[in-house]
């Protein structure tokens, strides 16, 4: 086997390593480390695709590979932040935590379904489990470090177990959302993911780490506005 097959494998591992070691930490309760973990398992999640592409190295191992290691980093690590938060934050109502499962079950369900779609090249249906995890983390991050009114209300049941529910179901929608992987640098078929992309700087100022989850609710907003306008055109 030649090197350049083995590079994109070798990152996928590395993604999967992260997110292994951020379920360790996770469950006990290191919170910040387990965040920063799975950080770092979507920045290799992002160079494996890519250096795939540019060494023409793409294959089916790699493809599954990739599946696997997602489901770990971007499914169970979040879940188990989640869980573990809730807990740490509810002492009193613990059964509601298992709730975090859904993700876990869920997550898996849309990669399967990723996996055998041949559509989901130039957008995706149902939201990706990457900006899930990053959702979860966020307000997860933010509830552990902060002692506010709306920390509080984001880890309350009521809201966590809607979160898991809600956010389960979007995974694995029919919703058509933008790809952000960039084909052409032209200007006209770039510029919702440059929209996105100044809506999350100017978010991560205002907001700081919270701004990460709102991100994913301007990239909702934006895909939505982006299919609106495309079936008008039609």
């Amino acid at each position: 086997m030649k090197i350049r097959q083995v590079i994109p494998s070798f990152i996928t591992s590395l993604n999967l390593v992260s997110g292994s070691l951020a379920v360790f930490f996770a469950f006990s309760g290191e919170i910040k480390i387990a965040v920063l973990l799975i950080i770092i398992a979507s920045v290799f999640d992002f160079f494996d695709g890519f250096a795939a592409r540019m060494l023409k190295s793409v294959s089916e191992f790699g493809k599954q590979l990739d599946s696997l290691a997602d489901l770990i980093s971007f499914g169970f690590a979040p879940a188990s932040i989640f869980y573990n938060l809730y807990l740490i934050k509810n002492a009193d109502n613990q059964i509601f935590a298992y709730f975090a499962i859904l993700l876990v079950v869920f997550a898996a369900l849309r990669l399967a379904k990723f996996n055998i779609d041949p559509e989901q090249t130039s957008e995706f249906k149902g939201l990706p489990t990457p900006a899930m995890a990053l959702f979860i983390i966020s307000i997860s991050y933010y509830c552990f470090i902060e002692k506010t009114n709306i920390s509080e209300f984001l880890c309350s049941t009521i809201v966590f177990v809607l979160i898991n529910i809600v956010f389960s179901l979007l995974m694995i929608s029919n919703i058509r959302l933008m790809s952000l992987k960039v084909k052409s640098l032209r200007i006209r078929e770039i510029y919702w993911q440059l929209i996105l992309i100044l809506g999350a700087i100017i978010l991560l100022i205002i907001f700081r780490f919270l701004g990460i989850g709102l991100t994913i609710f301007l990239y909702l907003a934006i895909s939505f506005l982006k299919q609106i306008l495309t079936t008008k055109k039609k």
